[in-house]
C-alpha cells in the first residue's frame, strides 16, 4: 500500500491550466475523492498520479520516492475508466488475466488469481462470457477486477459509476467500499456528484477550475465549508446563499437580504458579526437546517409559501421575500399549503456567513 502526497502539482496544456499548484496528502488505506464540476482538473490529477500524463510543475510521491517521470507500468497501481476499457474480443477471464501475462507470471498463479478476485467481485459465474454478453454492472466488475488482480499498491478510479442507472449506481458503489476495506487498499476515485463522494469518501479533495478548494471528510465539507463555492457545491437541495447587509434596530441587529426579508442575528454572534458592518456580506443557511411551525419564536421569520415541491420523503418548500427566495427542506407528511404564512425557525448554529470580495468563511460563535 501507499500513502501519496502531491506537492505544488501544476499541470498546464498550452495556455490552459488544468490542475494549479495543488497539494495534498492521500492516505494509506483510504478513500480519497477527486469531486468537482466537469472541467474542474479532477481527471487530469488522477492521471498525473497513474503516470499518463507529467505534471508541468509539482512533484508526486509513492510513500518517499518521488515518481515523476516513472511510467504508468512500474508505478504498481490499478485503473479503472469510466468506459471500462474491455476487450471486446476477450472472455472475462482473458480481460483480467491480461495484465498479469503482460508481467509475464506463471499460467498456474495466474488462474488462481483470477479466480481469487473474481470471488471477491462476486463474478465467478461469468469467466467464459464476452463484455458484449453483460450488463453494464457486471462489465464494472469486471474491469475492477483487472485493476485489482494485480495488487497494486494505488487504485484510481475515473467516474466508474456513471453509465450505471441509479439503482444499479447505489448498489456498486456499496460493493466498491466493501472490497476497498477487504483489500485496506490506497484508493482515489474522481466523481462530479457529491452523493458518490460523501458516501464512500473518507476525505473529499473539492476542485474548481484546477484549484483546490478545500481537502476535509465529507461532514466537514457540508458543516464548515471554506468558502462559497464548496457551500454552494456540497448539498442537495442547495444552500440557500443571499447577499445580505447588516442592520441594528432596538438594539437587535438583523441579516437584512433584500428589501422585505429579515434574518435575525443570534447574540453570540454578534460581536463577530458586526466587526463586518459597511462590508459585503453573504449569509447561508442549508434548507434542512430550518423548521416551519404556526408559532413565533425568538429567531423566527414570518413568511408566505409561494410554491411547495414533493421530493419523496421530504417536500421543499419555498418562500418569496420580494426578488429573495429562501427555501426550507420539510418532511412530506407535514401539512404546508400555497399561500398558507408560517414561521420559519433556523436553526441558529448552522447559519454560515461569507466575505462577499473573497467568498471565504467568516467564523461566527453560536
Amino acid at each position: 500500500m501507499a500513502n501519496v502526497r502531491l506537492k505544488n502539482l501544476t499541470k498546464t496544456f498550452g495556455s490552459v491550466v488544468a490542475v494549479d499548484n495543488v497539494s495534498l496528502d492521500i492516505p494509506d488505506g483510504k478513500v480519497t475523492v477527486l469531486l468537482g464540476p466537469s472541467g474542474c482538473g479532477k481527471t487530469t490529477l488522477l492521471l498525473m498520479l497513474a503516470g499518463i500524463y507529467q505534471p508541468t510543475h509539482g512533484e508526486v510521491y509513492f510513500d518517499d520516492v518521488m515518481v515523476n517521470g516513472i511510467p504508468p507500468k512500474l508505478r504498481n497501481v490499478g485503473l479503472v475508466f469510466q468506459s471500462y476499457a474491455l476487450y471486446p474480443h476477450m472472455t472475462v477471464f482473458d480481460n483480467i488475466a491480461f495484465p498479469l501475462r503482460l508481467q509475464k507470471v506463471p499460467k498456474d498463479e495466474i488462474r488462481d488469481r483470477v479466480h481469487a478476485i473474481t470471488k471477491v467481485v462476486q463474478i465467478s459465474d461469468l469467466l467464459k462470457r464476452k463484455p458484449g454478453q453483460m450488463s453494464g454492472g457486471q462489465q464494472q466488475r469486471v474491469a475492477l477486477a483487472r485493476a485489482l488482480v494485480k495488487n497494486p499498491d494505488l487504485l484510481l478510479l475515473d467516474e466508474p459509476l456513471s453509465n450505471l442507472d441509479a439503482r444499479l449506481r447505489i448498489e456498486t458503489r456499496v460493493e466498491i467500499k466493501r472490497i476497498q476495506q477487504e483489500f485496506g487498499i490506497t484508493t482515489v476515485l474522481v466523481t462530479h456528484d457529491q452523493v458518490e463522494a460523501v458516501t464512500m469518501a473518507d476525505n473529499v479533495a473539492v476542485l474548481k477550475k484546477g484549484v483546490l478548494q478545500q481537502y476535509s471528510p465529507p461532514e466537514e465539507l457540508l458543516l464548515k465549508p471554506d468558502n462559497i463555492f464548496v457551500a454552494s457545491f456540497m448539498g442537495d437541495p442547495p444552500m440557500n446563499l443571499l447577499d445580505t447587509e447588516l442592520v441594528v434596530r432596538d438594539d437587535r441587529a438583523f441579516f437584512k437580504c433584500g428589501s422585505e426579508l429579515e434574518i435575525p442575528v443570534p447574540p453570540e454572534a454578534r460581536e463577530a458579526v458586526l466587526s463586518r458592518t459597511g462590508k459585503g456580506l453573504v449569509i447561508g443557511i442549508r434548507p434542512e437546517n430550518m423548521s416551519l411551525k404556526e408559532e413565533e419564536g425568538d429567531y423566527a421569520i414570518r413568511g408566505k409559501v409561494f410554491m411547495v415541491e414533493l421530493l419523496g420523503r421530504d417536500k421543499l418548500v419555498d418562500f418569496r421575500f420580494g426578488e429573495v427566495a429562501l427555501r426550507v427542506l420539510v418532511p412530506a407528511d407535514l401539512p404546508v399549503n400555497t399561500g398558507e404564512e408560517l414561521w420559519i425557525h433556523p436553526h441558529q448554529s448552522r447559519i454560515h456567513l461569507f466575505d462577499k470580495e473573497n467568498s471565504e468563511t467568516i467564523p461566527i460563535a453560536v
